[in-house]
């Protein structure tokens, strides 16, 4: 006995038969559960939902890439304005402390980096996918980013595997198993060790 097909290509292709053949052949098929044109109906509906949706992955995209842009010069601007308010007071803690800073430490050892920020999809295909992210926030006692990690795991499971490393922002990973809904993650590392996991994403490819 034939499987029903999990692929969404597969799918479609069945379903193009078996509207077809009720169409063409009446006197086997003279009341169908199903009408060859509810079946047509169905497929339209599932290829205006595709383009729902890629436009929504597209907006998403664009938001989240805003809101990076937006947090790197608002972080620029908090740079500028603790820079200025350490030369205004001669770096007084005391007065650092009106506006919630403290003066720089010298001498402080080498930590962990901090959690990469706002991993995503930037775009994928058959077999491949890019993945961007954010350097971690600078927060006191979290060391810098010498490289980052990429993580893969298949969905549901708890063995995550080294699937490459960069020192950029962004990765392409080829080669990857298709039709399998793996989920990844990005972890910032230097000498002294390993950040927190980034926030998982999930595609089948």
């Amino acid at each position: 006995m034939a499987e029903f097909p999990q692929r969404e290509n597969d799918i479609l292709r069945l379903g193009d038969k078996i509207a077809s053949g009720f169409r063409d052949n009446p006197e086997v098929f003279p009341n169908p559960l199903v009408s060859p044109e509810q079946l047509d109906a169905r497929r339209e509906e599932f290829f205006d939902a595709i383009t729902t949706a890629s436009a929504a992955r597209t907006a998403a995209k664009l938001a989240t890439k805003h809101k990076r842009d937006v947090l790197k010069q608002y972080k620029s601007e908090l740079s500028d304005a603790l820079r200025y308010a350490e030369s205004a007071t001669s770096s007084d803690n005391r007065k650092l402390a009106l506006v919630g800073w403290g003066a720089r430490r010298p001498g402080k050892t080498l930590q962990p980096p901090g959690q990469v920020a706002d991993l995503d999809i930037d775009d994928e295909g058959r077999g491949w996918i890019k993945l961007i992210w954010g350097p971690p926030p600078k927060e006191v006692g979290k060391g810098r980013v010498k490289f980052y990690e990429v993580q893969r795991t298949r969905f549901g499971e708890d063995e995550w595997r080294i699937e490459g490393a960069t020192t950029d922002t962004y990765i392409r990973l080829d080669n990857q198993e298709r039709g399998v809904e793996w989920e990844y993650r990005v972890i910032a590392a230097n000498k002294e060790g390993r950040g927190m996991d980034s926030n998982v994403v999930t595609a089948v490819l």
